[in-house]
């Protein structure tokens, strides 16, 4: 039988309880009624996992926060403050980190401590009796992925950073310690991910528990990440003066080596998590662009053939992944609208045809959503898109159930022609303090058989997904001039979109393939380092933030008391604006995070990263 650390911890309350009653001679010697002492963990099999279970909290809810990353990125636009705009903006520094202070994978203290909680594991798992050698060693996998992946969450955002393996104590005689290099924290988190493999290859695989696939998929990425731009100190000196300036490279960088066999090492990582032949493209072969629409919207509402590692969440619990639909969701449907994607977002997706999008093709201009890439209907919520039935308080005012983010007109009681603001936007008759600045709303994992205004959704979170290891593939790939082989895993994930085959080699092959994995891994947390490692920031995160005003008139001779979208009764007019709500731009110090300047005076071993 499996038990919870607080399950054990109740039971050993009330044990003590009784013999409290039957011995109370024995009052001043009672252990805390609430807590298993530390040594009690390591004597029995079932608290050692207990304890195990907790590290995982060190994940959070994983992408699914009220603050999204995309939200520090060209996806979207966070509307309710927090000093996000800082982000965007490039006006945060070590003493006022915003974001940095805020997410789980930037606070420092916070992946430290479950560091710290792994480094108690190993120094204690092998005292604790086991009856079942195979439990054992599954712990283990999962303790070493944990370790890497916090260590990854660091090194991504901060660079290199101190490498902990021991576990300190009171009356330790020095508490500082120096940032290791970022080749060897690379190194570090590479051979956590190999044991990880190690102890769990063959083990039975547990729903929201690591696997060996999950442990090799985290090697695949970080590996990656070393083997690009941001990583080759002098590719990154020659891009950045900030960079070039700064007298540390080693804790940004490699600064030798051979840098064609560290992409031949991302691209054998990512070909041992294909090999595993457990993992798929999921719906490969859709049988038109709105059955590839309908597959892909629904592939992230549940698990599926492309599910490596995933967060789970049930309505028992209220947590913030389970409350993404109202974080997001419009405000016509009384949700939160928090993160709106952003009409550069929008312009990003292709036409069907695989031709891009320009406001200056007037055919586009006039309707900028029809015939695009079939995963825009399944990500974005648009003017006139069909969503789930209204509210039951404004099912009146759209018995149609379509996204209203513009201005219309209608006929009054006396027939005369007036405006009316849309109900999901910021001027909306239902509420008027949360709707979207840009005009758009995400659809991308909401459930929408679930009314968000009442209850949790139960989508999980993809930490792994099968299309990141076979992008990570295609990368290395085109960074090793095998553009054939990139071509045609690039064209498996485009069929499964039902778009057309990308033909051009080269730098070519290099921007399309960019452009796909920014738009099929949209809103997954990946946009934010992409742009970085390939330092692309300054024309992507650096663009203006912009939005659509959409306006209806009704066509001569029409009349409409209730509006819904009809092209037949109005004409539509769609206007891109920048927007004055964040005055986004770039600065360099942005590709890496700024330790705070707390950690420094705790440690005065800490190097601060460029700029800061």
């Amino acid at each position: 039988m499996k038990y919870t650390l607080k399950n054990i911890s109740i039971g050993i309350s009330l044990l003590c309880g009784v013999t409290f009653t039957a011995c109370n001679t024995d009052f001043l010697n009672t252990k805390p009624l609430s807590e298993v002492p530390g040594i009690d963990v390591w004597k029995d099999a079932n608290l050692a996992e207990a304890f195990l279970n907790e590290i995982y909290n060190g994940l959070g809810n994983g992408g699914f926060t009220e603050v999204m990353l995309s939200s520090a990125t060209d996806e979207s636009m966070f509307i309710h403050g927090y000093n996000m705009n800082k982000m965007v903006e490039s006006s945060i520094s070590a003493t006022d980190g915003a974001f940095v202070t805020e997410r789980s994978q930037f606070k420092w203290d916070q992946m430290y401590k479950r560091i710290r909680a792994c480094n108690v594991f190993f120094l204690n798992i092998d005292q604790t009796p086991f009856d079942n050698a195979a439990l054992k060693d599954r712990l283990k996998g999962e303790a070493f992925f944990l370790r890497g992946y916090f260590y990854h969450q660091l090194v991504r955002a901060f660079g290199g950073v101190p490498l902990i393996t021991q576990t300190y104590a009171l009356g330790e005689s020095d508490y500082t310690v120096a940032r290791n290099t970022f080749e060897e924290c690379v190194a570090f988190i590479e051979k956590d991910c190999d044991s990880a493999a190690y102890y769990l290859k063959g083990k039975q695989e547990i729903k929201g528990r690591t696997t060996e696939g999950a442990a090799l998929a985290l090697k695949s990425r970080i590996l990656l990440y070393a083997a690009s731009d941001l990583h080759d100190v002098p590719t990154a000196k020659a891009k950045s003066t900030d960079i070039a300036g700064y007298g540390h490279p080693e804790l940004l960088g490699y600064v030798s080596g051979d840098r064609k066999a560290r992409w031949l090492k991302a691209k054998n990582a990512a070909k041992a998590v294909m090999n595993l032949s457990r993992y798929s493209i999921q719906s490969p072969s859709p049988g038109s662009q709105t059955e590839a629409a309908e597959n892909y919207q629904n592939m992230f509402l549940k698990d599926n053939t492309e599910t490596i590692f995933s967060r789970y969440f049930v309505n028992e619990k209220s947590e913030d992944g389970g409350q993404i639909g109202k974080f997001n969701g419009l405000n016509g449907y009384h949700n939160w609208a928090g993160n709106v994607p952003i009409q550069s977002m929008i312009d990003d997706y292709e036409m069907n045809d695989g031709t891009p999008f320009s406001w200056s093709n007037p055919a586009h201009k006039a309707a900028p959503y029809q015939n695009r890439d079939p995963r825009f209907y399944a990500t974005i919520l648009y003017d006139g898109a069909n969503w789930r039935k209204r509210p039951s308080d404004v099912t009146a005012k759209d018995p149609a159930n379509q996204v209203q983010t513009g201005t219309y007109e209608v006929t009054d009681a006396s027939n005369k022609v007036v405006p009316v603001k849309g109900l999901d936007t910021r001027s909306s008759p239902i509420e008027d303090w949360n709707g979207t600045f840009t005009g758009y709303y995400l659809k991308k994992f909401i459930d929408p058989a679930v009314d968000a205004q009442y209850f949790n959704q139960q989508v999980p979170y993809p930490f792994f997904r099968y299309t990141e290891i076979v992008f990570n593939y295609i990368e290395a790939c085109i960074e090793l001039g095998e553009d054939p082989e990139a071509r045609t895993w690039l064209n498996k994930i485009r069929a499964r979109a039902a778009m057309p085959d990308i033909t051009v080699s080269g730098n070519a092959l290099k921007a399309r393939y960019q452009q796909e994995r920014h738009i099929e891994m949209a809103f997954e947390d990946h946009r934010f380092y992409d742009v970085r490692r390939w330092m692309t920031a300054p024309e992507t995160i650096g663009r203006p933030l912009n939005g659509i005003v959409i306006t209806a008139k009704l066509k001569a001779g029409k009349t409409a008391s209730i509006y819904r979208y009809d092209t037949n009764l109005y004409d539509y007019t769609y206007l891109p604006v920048v927007l004055a709500a964040e005055t986004r731009k770039w600065l360099d110090k942005m590709y890496f995070m700024p330790i705070m300047r707390d950690e420094i005076n705790r440690n005065n071993k800490l190097l601060q990263n460029p700029a800061y």
